[in-house]
């Protein structure tokens, strides 16, 4: 859901010390998703529909978690 300001942060992933962000935000053209590592944006796409802006989040995802990635969320911490 987007917050007030009409942005909606789809995930996060971490690896080391980087982080990378898929962010969706109102765009006049339509909807904007923004792909930030570090919070630099690297990446940004104006799409018309909402399930053609998940697919590509889904895309950039599956990519990044594929080498590693973790979803800050779902990282759990090891107890000795």
């Amino acid at each position: 859901m987007m917050n007030p300001a009409g942005i909606a942060e789809l995930w996060t992933l971490t690896q080391a010390n980087d982080s990378v962000r898929c962010v969706a935000a109102l765009h006049p053209m339509g909807i904007e998703l923004r792909y930030l590592m570090n919070e630099h944006p690297l990446i940004t796409r104006v799409f018309d529909t909402w399930d053609a802006l998940m697919g590509q989040a889904g895309q950039w995802r599956a990519g990044l978690e594929s080498r590693g990635w973790q979803d800050v969320r779902r990282r759990r911490v090891k107890v000795a």
